[in-house]
């Protein structure tokens, strides 16, 4: 009768492991592949009615089943009366898991803010755009809030 219990238990041990084993194989994001491209960008208010610095990461694979990579940019805006200047790139990062997830997040966060929120015109503020290359999904917000997801995400990149 032990034997059976323990082989009940065991069984059911080995079962709930290997189902977290398969969840954390469970790619994020399959619908950006070698063709279609996600971009994030945000453009913040430093200079009032004519924008900002802007930061943006377009996300990519090199082939329909290869790991996610991204391309990392942050541009200055009024730089002493010149054209924007870009002051940070970073190319072909690798996309960890975690870093899929506050993409996601920040996607969540936008739509989210656009949809609980009054539209009142306005000549400055912050911009958010969320889109695919195929012009598939488009999210655009303006005036808009800072993305708290976006914010870590952009943190975490210019750390590596």
């Amino acid at each position: 009768m032990r034997i059976i219990f323990i082989l009940i238990i065991s069984f059911f041990l080995i079962h709930s492991c290997q189902k977290e084993s398969d969840e954390n194989k469970k790619d994020l994001l399959l619908n950006i592949n070698h063709i279609n491209r996600l971009e994030l960008k945000t453009i913040d208010d430093r200079c009032g009615e004519w924008g900002g610095d802007e930061t943006r990461l377009i996300v990519y694979r090199d082939d329909l089943n290869g790991s996610l990579l991204a391309d990392y940019f942050e541009k200055t805006a009024c730089y002493d009366g010149n054209k924007s200047k870009i002051i940070k790139s970073i190319k072909r990062l690798k996309i960890t898991n975690e870093e899929q997830k506050l993409i996601i997040g920040s996607i969540t966060e936008l739509c989210e803010k656009k949809l609980n929120r009054q539209d009142i015109p306005s000549h400055s503020g912050r911009f958010n755009q969320i889109m695919l290359s195929d012009s598939s999904m488009i999210i655009s917000d303006f005036p808009s809030i800072e993305l708290k997801n976006f914010k870590e995400l952009s943190q975490e990149i210019k750390q590596k």
